[in-house]
């Protein structure tokens, strides 16, 4: 009796379900499951592992989980990352100078703040970083402002370089301002503030003028 029981709740239980799925058909509402987000070769080279394993196509790395990427030429087998957010555009300060994202940042001399907009951040503008969003200081597009071009050259003595790879980056000096890290700048990497050397040096400008002076 308690296995008649048993068998007509389990055609009971089929026979909702089909149902359910047969309304879900004709109303258009099924809903696909979602892919695994695809993941793409790590673009930041200076992270890339001391050891990795050659390959020639991602069937190689499997097995570890990872995919075949160029290195510097080379194919090996690095862990996949998310693809970064697309490029946002922003509204030109004032109206008439283009802003963009720096590619090689300046110090932030305010705080570290999320944004997911512009107006999260003026007078800052919001620039993707990784998966996240972060508030930076706009550098103008220099080839859309021919005007602005001789700016360029200085402003690399407050431009931060990138860092070096993790090998060689085990204990990075945290700091708030460039005061704490001078002659180095005090640089924002996502949600944190070290000291970096500049793009171009302040003591060797420094060291080049006084020699002129002293030789003049």
């Amino acid at each position: 009796m308690a296995g008649r029981l048993l068998v007509g709740l389990s055609l009971l239980l089929l026979s909702a379900v089909s149902f359910t799925r047969g309304q879900d058909i004709k109303d258009n509402t099924v809903i696909p499951p979602t892919d695994k987000e695809e993941l793409i070769c790590p673009t930041n080279k200076t992270n890339i592992p001391l050891f990795t394993l050659a390959c020639s196509t991602d069937d190689d790395c499997k097995i570890l989980g990872e995919q075949c990427c160029d290195v510097s030429g080379k194919r090996r087998c690095l862990r996949g990352i998310a693809p970064p957010k697309p490029k946002p555009t922003h509204t030109p300060f004032l109206g008439i100078i283009p802003r963009d994202c720096p590619s090689e940042p300046l110090p932030e001399l305010m705080a570290i703040k999320n944004c997911t907009k512009d107006s999260d951040c003026w007078p800052r503008i919001c620039c993707p970083d990784g998966q996240l969003s972060y508030c930076r200081t706009p550098l103008p597009q220099w080839e859309r402002t021919p005007r602005l071009e001789p700016l360029k050259n200085m402003v690399a003595y407050l431009q931060c370089t990138p860092p070096p790879p993790p090998l060689f980056d085990l204990f990075p000096k945290p700091c708030r301002s460039t005061l704490d890290c001078f002659p180095n700048l005090c640089c924002q990497e996502k949600d944190r503030k070290v000291c970096r050397p500049p793009k171009k040096s302040m003591l060797a400008l420094l060291a080049t003028i006084t020699q002129r002076i002293g030789s003049g």
